[in-house]
């Protein structure tokens, strides 16, 4: 599954564009995070990675900026343990093992559009990188 962020103008956004694109692409959205307002808004969705291409270009021909968020990596070697990141997720995608190791779970995690745990790190260990990859969901950070 991969990411998007939807992002709507005032005029676009008393429009049903996503349902629209829904229905008219057959596809599944699972929406993640949304803020929106009559003065526009965003909506951060998940959809297959089959579909991405086809939905980016589908939200793009109405007018809408899409972007492909980036996800959190975090660098093992710098990493250690403080925790600070930990009480600043605000989708609690960030934890401490018993062991004070701290467990990134990327399947919670909003990535770009959110990256409090990247400006939190005294370490600089945190960073946004491109795309899902083939990481696995749950990735922990070992002391050193």
């Amino acid at each position: 599954m991969g990411r998007i962020l939807i992002r709507f103008n005032e005029e676009q956004v008393s429009e049903p564009i996503t349902a629209q694109i829904i229905i008219e692409y057959k596809v599944p959205m699972a929406i993640l995070a949304a803020h929106v307002n009559s003065k526009g808004g965003e909506i951060l969705v998940e959809i297959p990675d089959e579909s991405q291409e086809e939905i980016v270009n589908a939200f793009r021909k109405r007018g809408v900026i899409v972007t492909v968020p980036k996800l959190i990596e975090v660098d093992a070697e710098k990493c250690f343990s403080c925790g600070s990141c930990v009480a600043l997720c605000p989708v609690e995608a960030i934890s401490l093992d018993k062991d004070c190791t701290v467990r990134f779970d990327k399947e919670k995690c909003v990535g770009s559009t959110c990256s409090i745990c990247v400006d939190a790190c005294p370490a600089r260990a945190i960073k946004s990188i491109k795309h899902n990859g083939d990481r696995s969901a749950n990735s922990r950070v070992k002391r050193n």
